[in-house]
């Protein structure tokens, strides 16, 4: 009888050798299933469908978001006016400071001192 079970146990262990391929894909599978049911559980009811805009109902919402100006356009049929160059100009200084905020790759962003490559700090590279 031991030996029956011990000629079993083997031929079982050859035969998920064998099969090693297609057990790790139906782990994956399996494991990939439960993290996404955790997940939309944890949407559900976290409360967080409610922000979904894509959802039926939200049409307003949208219509909102969607009509927000991103860009000034400007009238290029018109003559030109002092009115409109000052305008122009006022909105391009905001860009400008707008975009100075922004001066991590400037002229001065790779600078031996921004890099600390100099100096007489213990870090410094000499």
């Amino acid at each position: 009888m031991r030996e029956k079970l011990t000629r079993h146990y083997r031929k079982l262990r050859r035969h998920m050798r064998a099969k090693r391929l297609v057990i790790a894909l139906l782990i994956a599978i399996g494991a990939s299933f439960a993290l996404t049911v955790v997940s939309l559980t944890i949407y559900k009811v976290g409360g967080f469908y409610r922000y979904d805009l894509s959802r039926p109902g939200y049409e307003k919402e949208r219509k909102e978001i969607a009509t927000t100006p991103t860009d000034v356009s400007y009238d290029t049929t018109s003559p030109l006016s002092q009115q409109g160059v000052n305008v122009f100009l006022q909105q391009l200084d905001q860009h400008r400071k707008n975009l100075d905020a922004y001066n991590a790759f400037g002229n001065g962003g790779l600078s031996n001192e921004d890099l600390r490559l100099t100096g007489n700090e213990p870090s410094a590279l000499q």
